[in-house]
């Protein structure tokens, strides 16, 4: 326990950048007490409306929580959507210098209505074309100087397919970072295997790991060390990607941890007591796992301080960041 609480110090300072889909994400709160008399569909009685950071942005969040530093990536539109985002991660102290803005595209919003603790509604405003090939050379432009001038030493992928990534554009940043000796980790997305070489770290989820390593999902094992599926599926990852670490959640059983297709995972038990809701539990996931691995702690180290991490969040309805302190007190208590 003591050696994760100092582990959580170690982290503060350290320069990390992100590199993906740079999203906003709303909810609208309310409640549901009539049926519409023109649709059978409730009517939500809004009583108030949010926005946090969300997507890649919700990475930043979680590393600026854990007092690191961040970097960040990507592409907004020309409208308000876009100005909000930017502001919120100024406002945390996110370095957005490498942040370009594309007037032909929307910000990605992702909006969610919920009513009594249950999601009725998400609304998506994006595009998920393609980028042009002058806005990839800008970001990686803007990689490359960062790279140069700022201590950076770990560099996060956050692939949510909105059309940021496609396999060249995810090698070069790759490639960059390595070679100014920067750690690379990928959250990767299932429509997407791209087999990118030079990572430090995966991290999917079941469902996304089974879509990557082109496998039927089946039901999963009571006994995830037994799960032969499972085991299957990190083997092949391993093998394609060839990433140096693979850690899939799994949800209520916790994770599993691979380092070499030949031997079982290791396995670790979920921490959370309650969830109300698992989005950006796999952004939290990612942050501490990586930052920790920066910061010199060994692979099951930083997977167990993740995972005390996710079993914070999970219990938060919506869009949550983890937090120095809060990660500590978890650790504590367990």
């Amino acid at each position: 326990m003591n050696r994760l609480i100092d582990l959580v110090a170690k982290l503060e300072g350290l320069h990390a950048a992100v590199l993906g889909d740079l999203m906003l994400d709303r909810y609208v709160w309310g409640k549901a007490e009539r049926i519409s008399p023109e649709a059978p569909v409730p009517i939500i009685e809004v009583s108030r409306c949010s926005a946090v950071p969300g997507g890649a942005a919700n990475v930043l969040r979680n590393i600026i929580g854990l007092n690191a530093r961040a970097h960040a990536f990507g592409c907004l539109g020309n409208d308000p959507e876009g100005l909000e985002l930017r502001e919120m991660l100024q406002q945390c102290q996110t370095n957005t210098e490498g942040i370009i803005v594309d007037a032909q595209r929307p910000t990605t919003v992702k909006t969610r209505v919920l009513a009594a603790n249950q999601q009725v509604l998400r609304i998506d405003q994006e595009c998920k074309d393609c980028f042009e090939a002058d806005m990839r050379r800008q970001l990686l432009e803007k990689l490359r100087r960062a790279l140069a001038n700022d201590d950076i030493g770990l560099l996060i992928l956050e692939d949510y397919a909105k059309g940021l990534f496609d396999q060249q554009f995810m090698q070069e940043a790759c490639n960059l970072a390595r070679q100014a000796g920067c750690m690379v980790c990928l959250d990767p997305h299932p429509s997407h295997n791209f087999c990118v070489q030079g990572l430090k770290l995966m991290t999917p989820n079941r469902s996304e790991a089974f879509k990557l390593a082109a496998m039927p999902m089946s039901e999963p094992h009571e006994n995830p060390l037994q799960d032969e599926a499972l085991r299957q599926v990190g083997s092949n990852i391993l093998r394609q990607w060839s990433p140096e670490l693979l850690l899939i959640t799994l949800g209520a059983q916790g994770m599993a941890l691979f380092s070499d297709e030949t031997k079982p995972p290791l396995h670790i038990a979920t921490q959370a007591r309650q969830v109300f809701d698992v989005s950006g539990a796999g952004d939290t996931v990612m942050t501490c796992m990586a930052l920790a691995l920066l910061a010199g702690a060994s692979a099951e180290e930083a997977a167990r301080l993740a995972n005390a991490a996710a079993g914070v969040v999970v219990g938060y309805l919506g869009t949550t960041a983890i937090d120095a302190e809060t990660l500590r007190q978890k650790i504590r208590e367990t």
